[in-house]
């Protein structure tokens, strides 16, 4: 076996190893919608709206309620840049970069940034305690909705592009 390949096999067998603690994901059921003054977000059946107000949602699924979370709100993209040491303003891909700098003390681990068309950035990496898939949607200036789902292990993944996906702003 080449050294490279070699390599790329045992990391690979690595990342895949990392994190992947706690429930499997059921399978995805239908989708049940949530609006707030400012945006729709669906979820699949199954998980629990925990706090809903005119600017959040949080969802949680009862299979681990502490592992495996969702939120969708509104967020100060200025205030994440900040956070990170950084000055105002940035791209959303930058903004992107200083949520994971801030995420888990700094212990996260970006793998993936994916810019849409619709100007939102989806990004998935590994903190502490398992996964994280996160979407940025700028709205205007500095104000973003965020949508943050969090699992112990990437069987969460289908759960995860569900909530992600479903993001649709009003006006």
């Amino acid at each position: 076996m080449r050294p490279l390949a070699l390599l790329a096999l045992v990391v690979a067998v690595i990342a895949g190893g990392c994190g992947d603690s706690g429930p499997e994901a059921p399978r995805l059921a239908a989708a049940v919608t949530r609006c707030t003054d400012s945006f729709c977000i669906a979820y699949p059946e199954g998980w629990e709206v925990v706090e809903a107000t005119a600017d959040f949602v949080s969802l949680r699924h009862p299979d681990a309620p502490e592992q495996v979370l969702a939120t969708a709100g509104r967020i100060n993209m200025e205030g994440i840049v900040t956070a990170a040491g950084k000055t105002w303003p940035q791209t959303t891909d930058a903004v992107v970069r200083s949520f994971w700098e801030i995420i888990d003390g700094g212990g996260a681990e970006l793998a993936t940034i994916d810019p849409l068309q619709d100007g939102s950035v989806v990004s998935f990496g590994t903190f502490a305690g398992g996964r994280l898939w996160w979407r940025l949607t700028p709205v205007e200036g500095r104000n973003a909705i965020g949508v943050e789902v969090r699992a112990p292990n990437s069987t969460w993944a289908d759960h995860a592009d569900a909530i992600l996906s479903s993001v649709t702003l009003l006006p």
